[in-house]
């Protein structure tokens, strides 16, 4: 029997911030962040616990979940705790990739097609590569670059402004270029994906499947790192 709980539970330990949000149809109940230190693990479950206060976790009737590409502990954390408890609860379950989560990041004001020609949307893939996303796509569609190629690839693309989830080393290489930072919170940005839920935009899946960061690959063809 589908869970008909009011409640809305959204995870995202794909991030470098661990964020965590409880929503009560589209009312905003309570919601924590932290800098993620790989220990999810330990964490995740007592914040969401603190998060429900008195409520009980049969009340979550959709779990909403950052899928990734991400770092593997964090994300792993993450995926299964909202596939257990979708599972236990019987509720809808829902994954966005991070390239999805991260455009609803963008400020209004710079979402018009004169801006987008020359923005990227950068999310972290290690040390060495970052994940290029552009004109809402989805990470499906991104690209996987070598940090010694980035400044050249994003040159070629007429790229002069990113904003995103990369390491402060990373955005010290890319100081010629503006960095766009958001001031949205994390439930802000579940607020827009609770309403694509409720507009049909967004479909619930039986179990969400996570996509961790690759190691970057030849990038000199610029291959879908997705193709199969």
């Amino acid at each position: 029997m589908k869970n008909m709980g009011t409640l809305t539970l959204a995870i995202n330990t794909a991030s470098s911030q661990t964020s965590i949000a409880l929503f009560d149809g589209e009312n905003l109940l309570n919601e924590k962040y932290w800098q993620s230190k790989n220990d999810e693990a330990e964490k995740l479950m007592p914040e969401i616990k603190k998060l429900l206060k008195k409520r009980n976790f049969d009340e979550i009737g959709k779990v909403i979940v950052v899928k990734g590409p991400g770092s593997f502990t964090g994300l792993r954390i993450g995926v299964t705790v909202a596939n257990t408890i979708a599972y236990l609860n019987e509720c809808e379950l829902f994954g966005v990739d991070t390239c999805e989560y991260l455009w609803e990041m963008l400020d209004e004001n710079f979402a018009g097609a004169k801006v987008l020609k020359s923005l990227a949307l950068l999310i972290f893939a290690g040390e060495k590569g970052v994940y290029i996303s552009q004109n809402f796509e989805s990470a499906k569609k991104a690209e996987l670059i070598n940090l010694p190629d980035l400044i050249e690839h994003l040159n070629s693309k007429k790229i002069t402004k990113f904003f995103g989830d990369i390491s402060k080393d990373q955005k010290k290489v890319l100081k010629e270029f503006e960095f766009i930072e958001s001031k949205k919170s994390f439930a802000e940005i579940i607020k827009k994906i609770i309403a694509k839920i409720n507009s049909r935009n967004l479909q619930p899946v039986p179990i969400v499947e996570p996509i961790y960061v690759k190691k970057p690959a030849i990038t000199e063809s610029k291959k879908n790192i997705f193709a199969s």
